[in-house]
């Protein structure tokens, strides 16, 4: 089971390099890995934003996601900040772990 250290360390690791690639202005983590309440089969939720003008979001936000995929074997899921709905919102944004 991947552990929120283990991808915490990645993402530091890989922070200059998963910025300029992806175009994004932040990157966390948040859900139940950033809560240390991952089960065996709970994906990775990141939370991220782009640099203004960013083109083919969607692209980038499938290519965010398979190279954590690969990375983790676990499934990722990628929202962008800007578009949480306000009844998640709270939540997201006080679990979440930027790096």
């Amino acid at each position: 089971m991947v552990e929120k250290k283990e991808i915490l360390d990645f993402m530091r690791r890989e922070k200059e390099n998963l910025l300029r690639k992806y175009h994004l202005t932040k990157i966390g983590l948040f859900g139940s890995h950033a809560r240390d309440e991952q089960e065996a089969g709970s994906d990775i939720d990141l939370i991220v934003e782009f640099e203004p003008g960013t083109e083919n979001l969607y692209e980038i936000k499938e290519e965010i996601r398979k190279a954590f995929q690969d990375q983790f074997h676990s499934e990722v899921d990628v929202c962008r900040e800007k578009y949480i709905k306000p009844y998640y919102k709270e939540r997201i944004l006080k679990d979440a772990i930027y790096i």
